[in-house]
């Protein structure tokens, strides 16, 4: 938009605190497009226009006869937070199309606040299709990088679990990796995206804080090739693969989920990742607490499903012989214990005296009992497949299975149920109430609910996959005790996410159901650390892991506890690396669980499972914050965990090979110049710094975490 060809315009000015610099919307009246800018002369989008996908055809809001902006009152979008200051609404109004009476979208401005939150709705005249809504898209570039382009990372969070992300430069968004993967493509972020310089301490923030209709998606393009420093940004509520529509009939209203675009300057970008979640948090959640199971063991890793009630109580007499003591208190069983995914009928051969009867014994020995679930999951052998078909997912397209595909085998001749059905939602709340009243579980893993947010042909044609899915987790949840733990793996970020205390975030860390014959103790197939990534996204091994649970430490205790897969000490890994895994766990502050033929290892790896010192550091309940997340596409090595009362560094070397490194304690730290006693905590062994400094030499695959205690 060219300012000077503006005749009717109106910028919201307000005050700028110290720090923040405040947007600003900038537009002519007659004319949907629109600015967001911040005061800076690249820290601004333009050029943005509304889109509208009817009847499968994108439409510009152009097309409206009438539009008009208007600067009115208004009601809050998002929860009040730490931006305090006068609240103003400004509001493009578009009318008169042959199938929408009225689209709207609103603007909600904060004195004092450094992003703008968002949404719009829209009532059909007609009934049409609606495949989605862009609130913003432009026809060519919207923002202008000044500086070397590679001084700027792009960040997306995908689509499921959280899972694997992207985190790339701006000359990678068009290749052929990035708009690649298997739930979302890399260039597109959903729920989260950002746009960073950790040079300059600024971050472009884009982030959900509902979800309600359908998923808030983030897209980054080049569309001038070869020109690195000219991106264009789009925000579209709808499907993630853009397949599934709905019907909207006349008379009706849709409303889009509401996001937030902000720009902070002067800080770490690590910390506006951090803050951002905050504010998802908090108007997700609403106020909503989250809690922890104990920490534990859980059946899969080790045997898969071929769990039997010997092997599982053998376990839990093992744990509470030799390990209560220590803190592992929570023993879960996980998948196998039905007789096939999604019929919940257990097998008399297998477990002779039902699954009650494991849960009484576990308790009898004062630990916690867990139980894995697939609330959305059923089989064709399961009564209500044949008697309700009315009542099935019937999925837009079919999955290929690839051999070895561990996050997929388990989904192998299961379907899932279509909660847009009115009496679906009913019935799963009474299956699972029952189990719940049944065998008593302290808490419960719920997990595959990705099966039921497929985008498919519903029962009901006017409703979303997410107000499908929300619908039915909402009325299981109810159903059940307060005081259960939920915790939710193989899944979206948002969706109901007031029903979860914790959420998996990073990829499962094993392949179930293909073990080593040379190795009997467990099952960690993704194999050992590989080195550097210099790719966007991580492929393989405990780096992979790393890199995916690096990125998502802004969920930690905002947006739900992290619950990342169970850890290993195994001798499949060398004990360093064994030490890697356990310590990358506990700087999580998240849930806490190993995943070993316990009764089968070692002493020496027994004796890493009874270490106070590292299981008291994720008792601490913090999230370590990786701060070199954003210097680069390599794995973050440098984690900061910092409490009133304990400061503690942990630094990985993911490398083949012996990395020696000096560490300035201002500039990779972010620590001041005071004096300091310096504890490791594997080894007790302490360390010297000179000249504000600390030199390490570590070998391949090994971590250090270190107390630093002021003198």
């Amino acid at each position: 938009m060219n300012r000077l060809k503006i005749v009717f315009s109106l910028v919201l000015v307000l005050v700028l605190p110290k720090l923040l610099a405040q947007p600003l919307i900038k537009y002519s009246n007659g004319n949907p497009e629109y600015s967001i800018q911040w005061n800076k002369q690249f820290a601004q989008i333009n050029g943005l226009i509304p889109e509208i996908e009817i009847n499968d055809k994108w439409v510009s809001v152009k097309e409206f006869k009438s539009i008009r902006w208007e600067k009115k009152e208004g009601t809050r979008l998002s929860e009040v937070n730490n931006y305090n200051g006068k609240v103003d609404y400004l509001y493009l109004i578009c009318e008169n199309h042959p199938l929408i009476s009225n689209f709207t979208i609103v603007f909600e401005l904060m004195e004092g606040r450094p992003y703008l939150v968002m949404n719009s709705s829209l009532k059909a005249s007609e009934k049409f299709k609606l495949g989605g809504i862009k609130l913003f898209n432009s026809a060519k570039e919207n923002m202008v990088l000044p500086g070397n382009s590679k001084d700027w990372m792009v960040f997306t969070e995908s689509a499921s679990a959280p899972h694997t992300g992207g985190l790339m430069y701006p000359y990678q968004l068009n290749t052929k990796k990035a708009k690649e993967g298997t739930y979302s493509k890399a260039h597109t972020g959903v729920w989260l995206s950002m746009l960073v310089n950790d040079k300059k301490n600024c971050a472009f923030s884009f982030a959900s804080i509902a979800s309600e209709l359908w998923p808030n998606n983030f897209k980054w393009e080049l569309p001038v090739k070869d020109d690195f420093n000219k991106l264009k940004v789009a925000a579209r509520s709808g499907a993630i693969f853009e397949r599934e529509k709905i019907w909207v009939p006349a008379g009706n209203t849709i409303t889009t989920d509401a996001f937030l675009v902000g720009y902070w300057e002067n800080q770490r970008p690590t910390n506006v990742l951090l803050e951002t979640g905050k504010i998802m948090g908090e108007n997700v959640r609403k106020g909503k607490p989250m809690r922890f199971p104990e920490a534990g063991w859980s059946s899969w890793h080790s045997y898969d499903r071929k769990i039997t009630e010997k092997s599982f109580l053998s376990s839990a007499d093992f744990i509470n012989k030799n390990l209560k003591e220590f803190g592992w208190k929570t023993i879960q069983i996980d998948g196998g214990w039905w007789t096939e995914p999604g019929l919940y009928s257990v097998d008399d051969f297998t477990f002779p005296n039902g699954i009650r009867y494991l849960s009484d014994y576990v308790n009898k020995l004062g630990l916690d009992f867990g139980l894995h679930v697939s609330p959305l999951r059923t089989n064709p052998k399961d009564p209500i497949s044949s008697k309700h078909p009315d009542w099935i997912l019937k999925p837009l397209y079919n999955k290929k299975i690839a051999k070895g595909d561990d996050e997929m085998a388990t989904t192998v001749g299961t379907v899932y149920v279509d909660g847009s059905h009115p009496e679906v939602p009913a019935f799963s709340a009474a299956r699972y109430q029952q189990i719940v009243e049944g065998y008593r579980p302290s808490f419960m893993k719920w997990d595959h609910t990705y099966g039921g947010l497929e985008e498919g042909v519903r029962f009901d044609s006017t409703m979303t996959f997410m107000q499908a899915h929300n619908k039915t987790i909402r009325a299981i949840r109810s159903a059940l005790p307060d005081d259960l733990v939920v915790t939710r793996s193989m899944g979206y970020v948002f969706g109901a996410l007031e029903c979860y205390d914790a959420i998996r975030i990073g990829n499962d860390i094993n392949h179930p159901g293909y073990k080593s014959e040379a190795e009997p103790f467990t099952n960690i197939t993704y194999g050992k650390t590989l080195g550097t990534i210099e790719e966007e996204r991580v492929e393989k091994g405990l780096i992979r892991f790393a890199r995916a649970v690096a990125q998502n430490y802004y969920i930690h205790k905002n947006i739900a506890i992290v619950d990342p897969d169970a850890f290993f000490v195994s001798p499949l890994y060398t004990i360093d690396e064994a030490k890697c895994h356990m310590t990358l766990e506990a700087i999580m502050g998240g849930l806490f669980f190993f995943g070993d033929k316990v009764e089968s290892l070692p002493a020496e790896r027994l004796e890493l499972l009874k270490n106070k010192d590292i299981i008291a550091v994720n008792k601490i309940g913090v999230h370590a914050v990786p701060l070199d997340l954003f210097s680069g596409v390599d794995i973050p090595t440098i984690w900061k965990l910092e409490t009133k009362d304990r400061l503690i560094i942990t630094i990985f070397n993911w490398m083949d090979k012996e990395v020696s490194k000096t560490y300035n304690l201002k500039t990779d730290f972010e620590l001041d110049n005071s004096k300091y006693k310096l504890t490791e905590l594997w080894t007790k062994n302490n360390f010297k710094i000179e000249s504000n400094k600390l030199t390490l030499d570590q070998p391949a695959h090994t971590v250090k975490i270190i107390e630093f205690v002021k003198k």
